[in-house]
């Protein structure tokens, strides 16, 4: 059975460690979910390799129910709620709410080290049967605290707001993934609770059996086309006054068509904070989705699809007399500086605007 532990703990670290590999490789421009679901896998895969080198020279590895082993159980499994919150809300993420969402265990960090200083000790258990009887002390309080918020993660996952209207995902992604984190979970606790090997080698099995399917449902499964019709843009569109001329692909892309309509409507190209995130949400879509709709579309990026909508309504505000000068214009049609308005003016028609409208 000792032979059977060591052989699964080195496959279980080479096979999340390939997995990791493949789902960096697999990641997407302008989209982080992938490269963050790669960064917390290869997180799990040195875990198991720090437990099989200590294995392999005989060494006796750290109690799971250890404190540190416990704060590290808990900052995987906050790191683990990363990765839907951004295939939910893509942008959503922010230093500032990764920090609150650890702020939790850097405090649990904190208290453990004034416990230490304290003179607090914390002995080693093999199994949280074996610390019942001393329930009321710190050290063993502590940690049957730890134990239990290792399932208050999974709340973080139906309080992000849902700005891609399921567009990214759907509702039975969110349940698989809930259930792949469930299971983790139990069979860590339940190695928390059993002290035997059969239960070790069971926990490996999960733990990689259900960091393959998470990485097959985000390769695989994930994005999901929004089954609602839209109508078909109109080969001119009018954005109030200003009339163009808007290219779709020979194969008609839905997305394409929604995007047209949307800036016709709204003329969102005006508001100097438009980004990528923003008119995704506004859409119901994904960036990355938005951003190969605007190359079928025939922009490289998204910000010269929004400049060029801004030179289109610049000049029609010039030639229609609807500014007083060059600089309100660029600013009503959106730009934030001349400079930048300037530069992309000469870009998208050649000339500079004295040049342009006086030829």
């Amino acid at each position: 059975m000792e032979s059977l532990y060591l052989a699964t703990s080195f496959a279980a670290a080479v096979t999340c460690l390939l997995t990791s590999v493949l789902v960096f490789a697999r990641r997407k421009s302008g989209e982080r979910s992938r490269v963050i679901l790669a960064c917390i896998v290869l997180l799990l895969a040195a875990s198991y390799i720090q437990r099989f080198v200590a294995l392999s020279l005989g060494e006796v590895p750290k109690s799971v129910l250890s404190v540190p082993m416990l704060l590290v159980a808990n900052f995987l499994m906050i790191s683990y709620m990363m990765y839907p919150i951004e295939v939910i809300s893509p942008g959503y993420l922010n230093l500032r709410r990764i920090f609150i969402f650890y702020s939790p265990l850097l405090l649990l960090a904190g208290i453990y080290a004034v416990l230490l200083q304290l003179g607090v000790t914390f002995p080693v258990y093999r199994s949280l049967p074996d610390m019942l009887p001393q329930f009321t002390q710190p050290h063993v309080w502590f940690r049957f605290l730890l134990s239990i918020l290792m399932f208050a993660p999974l709340l973080f996952i139906y309080f992000v707001p849902y700005t891609r209207r399921y567009n990214n995902t759907n509702r039975t992604w969110i349940l698989k993934y809930t259930f792949c984190i469930v299971a983790n979970i139990s069979v860590y606790m339940l190695l928390l609770t059993f002290d035997l090997l059969i239960i070790k080698v069971l926990y490996y099995f999960v733990t990689v059996g259900c960091s393959i399917y998470i990485a097959y449902m985000e390769l695989f499964e994930r994005l999901i086309e929004q089954g609602q019709d839209f109508a078909v843009a109109p080969q001119i569109v009018a954005v109030d006054e200003l009339s163009y001329t808007e290219e779709l692909p020979a194969k008609p892309n839905q997305l394409c068509e929604r995007i047209v309509l949307h800036m016709s409507r709204t003329c969102d190209y005006r508001d100097p904070d438009i980004s990528v995130n923003k008119l995704a949400a506004l859409i119901g879509t994904n960036r990355t989705s938005l951003s190969n709709a605007l190359h079928e579309l025939g922009y490289t990026s998204f910000n010269e699809y929004i400049n060029s909508l801004r030179i289109k309504d610049f000049i029609q505000r010039i030639e229609n007399k609807e500014s007083d000068n060059y600089q309100n214009a660029f600013y009503d049609a959106g730009f934030r500086s001349r400079a930048t308005a300037l530069r992309n003016f000469k870009q998208f028609t050649g000339k500079t605007p004295s040049e342009y409208f006086h030829d």
